[in-house]
C-alpha cells in the first residue's frame, strides 16, 4: 500500500496511453480503505478527463465515457482476483493472472477497412510501379471520409501518411486526381520525410497519436526509406528485419493503430506462396499481422491479384484493377475464378492448339498426325510463326496441352514411333466416347501409346511420320 503523497506523484506520471490502464486503476485500489480507493479513482477521472491546462491537475482530456468505460473493464476483472490483478498490475512482473484474463472485457478488434485491415501491423509488398502508392492514397482519403476502399466501407478516423517517395507537388497531383473536384476530407495528414526507425520515427508516430486521439491509420510509403544501414548490419538480416517490424508492431498494438509497411517483393518468382515473395527473411512477415501483396502473372496483365492473409483476417484472394480514369482500385472478382478465365483465354490462343484443332477438323474421320517437326511446319505455315525454335522444345509445350485438349475439345493424344521418330496421333472423340471414355467407341491402334511421360525424347527431331499434314 501506498502513502497519498506517493499516490499523487505516480498519478502524474501516467501517460496518455497509461491513463486508463489495469496500472492506473491498481494505483487506486491498492488500499484497504473503501473510501480512499473511492477518492483516488475519481482523482483518475480528472487526470483523465480534464483538458491538458487544467489547474491544479491537468489531464489528458479524455472522453469520460472511456474513463467509465476502463474503470468498469478494471473493475471487475479486480473483483475476479484482488491480488492477481495487483501484483500483475504493480509488480512489473510478465506474468499475469488467468482469473483476471478470463474477467476482462477486451475490447473488440478495429478494422480500418471492414474484412481487409484490422488493427495491428500489415506488410503491404509488390514490385515497383504497380500502383501501390496509389492504393494507399485512397485508403488515407477514403479512411479520413469514412468512405469505401475496394468495396468495402471504412472506419473513419485521422490518419497519417509518410509518402517517403514523393514531393508535396506529386502528392498535390495525386490527390487532385484523385479528389476530382471534390474537397480534401480533413483529418487526413501527410509526411514526404521522417526520421528512421531507430532515430525518432516512433516517437514522431507516437506523438501523432497523441495530438489526433481518433487516428487509426498510420502509412509508411516506403519501408526502406526509414532503415539505416546499422538497422541491417547488427545480428544479421533476420534479427534486423525482426526487430524493425517488431517495433512497429509493439507500437501498434500499444497505441490502437492500423499501421501499414508498404514494401517490395523479390524478383524471384514464387507461384506456390505469393507471400513468400516478400523481400528480406521472414522477420518481416512473420513479425506482422497482415500479410498483402499484389501481383501480376505479367506486367502486361490488366488485372492484379490481391493476396491477403493475417491472423485476425480471413485469407482472400481477390482480382483488382486500376482504373486510370477514376486512379482508383477497384474490385473484379475472385482471383481464382478470373485466373481459371485467363488460363482459357491462354488455350484458345494457344497456336499448338489452334494448328491441332484445324488439322484434326480437316483430315479424314478426324484423325490427324504429325511429328513435331511436321507440326512447326504446319503452325509455321498457318500462322507466321511457331511457339517452339527446336522438336525438343516443341515435344515439352506439347506434353501440356494433351490433358487439355481431351478435356475441352475432347481431342485424344496417342503416339507411335517410326524410323527412330515420335509421331502424335490427335483424334476426336465420338459424342459416346467423350461421355463414356475412349473405349466406348474403340481407341486408337494397336501400338500406339499415350502422351503423358514422353515429352522431350531424341525422337521428335526427325522427319518422317508426317502423314496427314496435309489438312494445315
Amino acid at each position: 500500500m501506498m502513502e497519498e503523497d506517493r499516490f499523487l506523484e505516480e498519478l502524474m506520471k501516467l501517460t496518455r496511453a497509461e491513463v486508463l490502464s489495469s496500472r492506473a486503476f491498481a494505483l487506486c485500489w491498492d488500499c484497504p480503505d473503501q473510501g480512499t480507493r473511492a477518492d483516488r479513482t475519481h482523482a483518475l477521472q480528472l487526470r483523465a478527463t480534464n483538458p491538458m491546462d487544467s489547474s491544479p491537475l491537468p489531464g489528458w482530456g479524455l472522453a469520460l465515457e472511456r474513463f467509465q468505460e476502463a474503470r468498469a473493464n478494471a473493475w471487475e476483472a479486480y473483483k475476479a482476483d484482488k491480488e492477481g490483478f495487483l501484483e500483475q498490475a504493480l509488480s512489473g512482473g510478465l506474468w499475469e493472472s488467468a482469473a483476471v484474463l478470463t474477467a476482462r472485457t477486451l475490447p473488440a478488434i478495429h478494422y480500418v477497412v471492414e474484412g481487409l485491415l484490422p488493427q495491428g501491423l500489415t506488410i503491404l509488398a509488390s514490385p515497383p510501379k504497380y500502383g501501390k502508392s496509389w492504393l494507399m492514397l485512397d485508403l488515407c482519403v477514403q479512411t479520413a471520409r469514412g468512405g469505401q476502399l475496394l468495396g468495402r466501407r471504412c472506419s473513419r478516423s485521422s490518419c497519417l501518411y509518410l509518402a517517403l517517395e514523393d514531393s508535396p507537388r506529386r502528392l498535390q497531383d495525386r490527390l487532385c486526381k484523385l479528389l476530382a473536384g471534390q474537397p480534401c476530407p480533413p483529418g487526413f495528414y501527410y509526411q514526404t520525410s521522417s526520421p528512421g526507425i531507430g532515430e525518432g520515427l516512433l516517437a514522431n508516430i507516437e506523438l501523432f497519436a497523441q495530438r489526433h486521439p481518433d487516428c487509426r491509420l498510420v502509412v509508411i510509403d516506403t519501408l526502406q526509406k526509414v532503415r539505416t544501414n546499422a538497422d541491417r548490419t547488427a545480428g544479421g538480416a533476420y534479427a534486423a528485419d525482426y526487430r524493425d517490424a517488431g517495433a512497429l508492431k509493439e507500437l501498434a498494438d500499444r497505441l490502437g493503430l492500423c499501421l501499414v509497411l508498404v514494401h517490395h517483393l523479390r524478383k524471384m518468382e514464387d507461384t506456390s506462396d505469393p507471400f513468400n515473395r516478400i523481400a528480406g527473411t521472414n522477420g518481416l512477415s512473420g513479425a506482422a499481422d497482415t500479410n498483402i501483396v499484389l501481383a501480376r502473372a505479367s506486367r502486361q496483365d490488366a488485372e492484379t491479384a490481391f493476396h491477403l492473409t493475417g491472423r485476425d483476417v480471413e485469407e482472400q484472394h481477390l482480382a483488382i484493377r486500376f482504373n486510370k480514369e477514376r486512379f482508383r482500385w477497384e474490385v473484379m472478382g475472385d482471383a481464382a475464378d478470373l485466373e481459371t478465365q485467363r488460363l482459357a483465354a491462354a488455350y484458345e490462343e494457344n497456336l499448338w492448339v489452334q494448328t491441332i484443332r484445324r488439322g484434326v477438323d480437316q483430315a479424314p474421320d478426324h484423325r490427324w498426325q504429325a511429328t513435331a517437326v511436321g507440326l512447326m511446319k504446319g503452325c509455321a505455315a498457318l500462322y507466321g510463326r511457331c511457339p517452339a525454335d527446336t522438336p525438343q522444345a516443341a515435344g515439352r509445350q506439347l506434353e501440356a496441352l494433351f490433358p487439355l485438349l481431351l478435356e475441352r475439345d475432347c481431342i485424344q493424344h496417342t503416339s507411335r514411333y517410326s524410323s527412330g521418330s515420335r509421331v502424335h496421333i490427335f483424334r476426336r472423340l465420338s459424342e459416346e466416347e467423350a461421355v463414356f471414355g475412349p473405349s466406348a467407341g474403340g481407341s486408337g491402334e494397336s501400338g500406339e501409346s499415350g502422351g503423358s511421360g514422353e515429352s522431350g525424347e531424341s525422337g521428335e527431331s526427325g522427319e518422317s511420320g508426317e502423314s496427314g499434314e496435309s489438312g494445315t
